[in-house]
């Protein structure tokens, strides 16, 4: 299996904007396995890096059998540099406090529904410095959330400073990169790698229905038109926030979300009790929720019923009930009374033939090696 950011081999660690064009960003990964061994190995997605343009002279010199020390230098770009540079500069250091109406944590809220649920008031914290790296200049922010379990995470964005920005503008940028990475964080924490990935550029995101379907960015099209979602009917994008949730959910479900739509429901394996599986289905219509079905050791027990708590589109819904049951499954369940438990097929007949294997999380393999 090629090693990815999606199959958990790489964590996100800086995404940082191009000096050439405000919507265009690069993604900035630490190699995991080498960061364990005490390495830190950093990748972009940037064609400097790619086609390794800081080695091209060592490479000519060993084909034309010639020794070269440039051979021995890491693999790197200016970005990977800026990485760097900007996250050592703010290590250590004490992170303020928000609340959510600051405009970086409710876009971060806005963009990703269960980071409303996992991260409380007073979760947040904010820090933004500017910084200097060969000559240019970077608005560095750092994003931080506790959850509910107690697990932190950190985002960090770079923004150039040739691009004239204000706190509003910043938000969407924020809100889009620092949801996601925070998210993989919490969902890394838990044993279960993020399903998605983040794309190559925000601005190419996904909006048809397939899963290798790209929509050819649009003159103005920007991270909030393509990701935002809410109550907010008009962005310019001609989205419904029906739709922009969707989108929302496809990009963290990643492929899983191919297999959603062909077979109806997704399995996720519990952390806490071993054996049991949730299998969490959609209503073909996208109207209302469906129950969730439990099985314990294959053997289907009995229905959950877990309902929206406020009026959002359903695929936001969804998605919170699946981080939620991966990231903090036990507040989930605390929500569930003897009121909410139903027998088998008390919401449908439908008869799955897939059947619910669990699957030790990666945190409960370590532990028992």
């Amino acid at each position: 299996m090629a090693r990815s950011l999606r199959n958990g081999d790489f964590d996100l660690v800086l995404a940082i904007q191009s000096p050439s064009s405000p919507d265009r960003w690069y993604r900035v990964l630490l190699d995991r396995a080498r960061a364990l061994a005490g390495e830190t190995v950093l990748s972009c997605d940037c064609t400097g890096w790619k086609q390794d343009a800081r080695n091209a002279a060592a490479r000519r010199a060993l084909a034309a059998g010639r020794s070269d020390a440039g051979l021995r230098v890491p693999r790197g770009c200016k970005h990977t540099d800026a990485a760097q540079a900007l996250l050592g500069s703010s290590a250590g250091t004490a992170m303020p406090r928000y609340r959510t109406d600051h405009p970086y944590v409710g876009a971060t809220r806005t963009r990703w529904a269960p980071l409303r649920e996992f991260v409380p008031e007073g979760g947040w914290g904010i820090q933004e410095a500017r910084v200097t790296v060969s000559d240019e200049s970077y608005h560095l922010v750092l994003l931080q959330a506790t959850g509910t379990t107690g697990a932190t995470a950190t985002a960090a964005i770079a923004f150039t400073a040739c691009h004239p920005a204000t706190l509003g503008s910043r938000a969407a940028p924020v809100g889009d990169w620092g949801g996601y990475t925070l998210a993989a964080s919490f969902c890394r924490q838990a044993g279960v790698p993020l399903a998605g990935e983040p794309p190559l550029h925000f601005a190419e995101e996904l909006i048809g229905r397939g899963p290798t379907r790209r929509a050819t960015p649009q003159p103005g099209s920007t991270t909030s038109e393509i990701l935002a979602i809410g109550d907010q009917r008009d962005l310019g994008d001609g989205l419904t926030p029906a739709q922009r949730a969707e989108n929302t959910l496809r990009l963290f479900l990643g492929p899983q979300h191919a297999l959603l739509e062909r077979q109806g429901f997704l399995d996720v394996s519990s952390g806490l009790y071993p054996g049991r599986v949730y299998r969490l289905r959609r209503d073909p219509q996208r109207r209302y929720e469906r129950r969730v079905r439990v099985f314990e050791d294959s053997a289907y027990a009995r229905d959950l019923c877990i309902v929206r708590a406020q009026s959002v589109p359903e695929a936001d819904h969804f998605l919170t009930l699946f981080f939620g049951l991966v990231a903090d499954e036990r507040r989930i369940l605390s929500v569930v009374q003897r009121g909410n438990v139903f027998g088998p097929h008390s919401d449908g007949h439908e008869r799955e033939t897939v059947p619910a294997v669990w699957q030790p999380r990666m945190s409960q393999m370590t532990a028992s090696t």
